[in-house]
């Protein structure tokens, strides 16, 4: 097995060295409750950080599992992802995948696991992670993902050349997939020392079916890789909407 990629421990503060065994077996919940008690606290949050505006959260799914691949850009992703699909009344618990390391520390653990993040060991060839991905989904539950696998610091366009990891669960999930785009620059006003927040444009496209993704029961490396292209372009086609002045 790889060795396991490692970011942050010397950064994060009461770093734990002791290995942290997640509950994979857990019952899998809505958090609708929790949503709405921590709503005003997520809104605050990221409107005090950013100029957030949203499109398209018609197309999210009413019902049933589903993948909500999205590119990376900034560590309030996942809470703004979840933010919006409130806001708008469209609520679906979503679940996802953060960086074991964070998991080591209190004061990150314990958001991520009150709105449904889980440990994911980068670098290797995680089969518990990647299970419980294919069981959220299986079970009715939003699987959030970022198929990028890091994120990117320079807020550039999305590479459609991802991590083929999310074409894998998809397949082994049988999942749809709703791309969705996170376009994000600073305004003109950061760069001449007057602070300001920065734009940021979430953009949820149409849903992808599974049968589109081209994957059969038993996919060669090539078909994941069109698949997990297909993901991403469609991620790309969300972005290029928007041109941040």
């Amino acid at each position: 097995m790889a060795e396991q990629i490692i970011t942050n421990k010397d950064r994060l503060k009461f770093y734990n060295e002791k290995e942290y065994n997640y509950n994979w077996d857990k019952k899998l919940n809505e958090k609708f409750i929790t949503y709405r008690i921590f709503y005003p606290i997520a809104k605050a949050v990221v409107n005090f950080k950013f100029d957030i505006e949203w499109h398209g959260t018609e197309n999210l799914p009413k019902e049933g599992g589903f993948m909500m691949a999205v590119n990376h850009v900034a560590g309030l992703d996942p809470i703004s992802i979840m933010y919006i699909t409130y806001h708008d009344h469209n609520a679906r618990t979503l679940f996802f995948m953060a960086k074991e390391e964070f998991f080591h520390v209190f004061y990150t653990k314990l958001p991520l696991l009150l709105f449904g993040g889980f440990p994911v060991k980068r670098g290797t060839s995680d089969r518990k992670s990647l299970d419980f991905s294919i069981r959220v989904i299986k079970e009715g539950f939003g699987l959030l993902v970022f198929p990028e696998g890091t994120r990117n610091k320079e807020r550039t366009r999305p590479t459609t050349d991802a991590k083929a990891g999310v074409a894998l669960i998809a397949r082994e999930a049988k999942a749809d997939v709703l791309p969705v785009s996170i376009h994000i620059e600073p305004r003109k006003e950061h760069y001449n020392g007057k602070g300001g927040k920065a734009k940021y444009i979430i953009r949820i496209g149409k849903l992808i079916p599974y049968e589109d993704l081209g994957l059969g029961d038993k996919p060669k490396s090539k078909e994941l890789k069109a698949a997990t292209k297909l993901i991403m372009e469609k991620i790309c086609e969300e972005w290029d909407k928007d041109v941040i002045e």
